[in-house]
């Protein structure tokens, strides 16, 4: 009986042991700080005010282009894009501070863009990444996005469990996410609105987006043959478990 005690005891301890060992090193992972946040930093613009109005300024360009007859295309830099995260983010979007996420930060690099922001309560202090890659697909002007390698500093974590608060939030900012379960991991499918009040032509239609090493490019069409003659430049996601038939009838029985 002593002995089976003591056996018993033993792995307890052992138990115990290993799950100190791995808790600390989960803490310890959380505080990793991915090298790209901290590039992003320290590659911030020195007068960031300054490059959010010039953002700002190209935006509001774009719109007028996009607006028109023809062809369009346009160029948006990610410490530009930094810039004005800092600057108009904590105006625009206070919900954010207030569930613990500041510092956002990305950078742009072949077909990827890497996404960062520190997010702290009274239990962690960490810094949340992810991956994003971006592609077309069969139907104009909507945009799938691959998220992917989420992590918590340097500790995976997993992205199904998020897609309910993704869609949420999304949707408190009038965008509808909805999602492509394949294989590889879900894919979230986006819609770039086609028409705008202040548009004098539409509709707006996107035909490329690149990312190329610091810049993200856009390109495409507007105009009454431009949903027509879609052809998208680039790669074209296909679709796995989302239905676009059957969302475009759900869509035409809620109006």
């Amino acid at each position: 009986m002593r002995r089976w005690t003591k056996r018993i005891a033993i792995t307890l301890a052992i138990v115990l042991i290993v799950g100190s060992i791995a808790s600390y090193w989960a803490v310890q992972q959380t505080k990793v700080v991915p090298e790209f946040y901290a590039k992003a930093t320290n590659l911030l613009p020195v007068q960031t005010r300054e490059a959010s109005e010039r953002l700002q300024h190209d935006v509001e360009k774009f719109q007028s282009d996009v607006g028109r007859l023809g062809s369009w295309s346009a160029a948006f830099s990610d410490a530009e894009i930094n810039a004005w995260l800092i600057e108009e983010l904590p105006k625009r979007f206070p919900r954010l501070l207030a569930k613990g996420m500041n510092d956002p930060r990305i950078v742009i690099e072949d077909d990827c863009v890497l996404v960062a922001a520190r997010y702290q309560d009274r239990r962690f202090d960490t810094i949340i990444s992810f991956e994003v890659e971006v592609e077309l697909t069969e139907e104009a002007n909507m945009l799938a996005l691959r998220l992917k390698n989420l992590r918590a500093g340097a500790l995976p974590m997993p992205l199904n469990k998020f897609l309910k608060g993704i869609t949420r939030e999304a949707a408190r900012g009038d965008v509808d996410v909805k999602w492509d379960m394949t294989q590889a991991g879900p894919i979230a499918l986006v819609n770039v609105p086609r028409e705008h009040p202040g548009y004098v032509a539409s509709p707006v239609i996107v035909e490329s987006v690149r990312l190329v090493d610091g810049v993200l490019l856009l390109a495409g069409h507007t105009g009454s043959l431009a949903e027509q003659v879609f052809t998208p430049r680039g790669p074209v996601h296909q679709f796995v478990s989302y239905n676009p038939r059957r969302n475009r009838q759900e869509s035409t029985a809620i109006r």
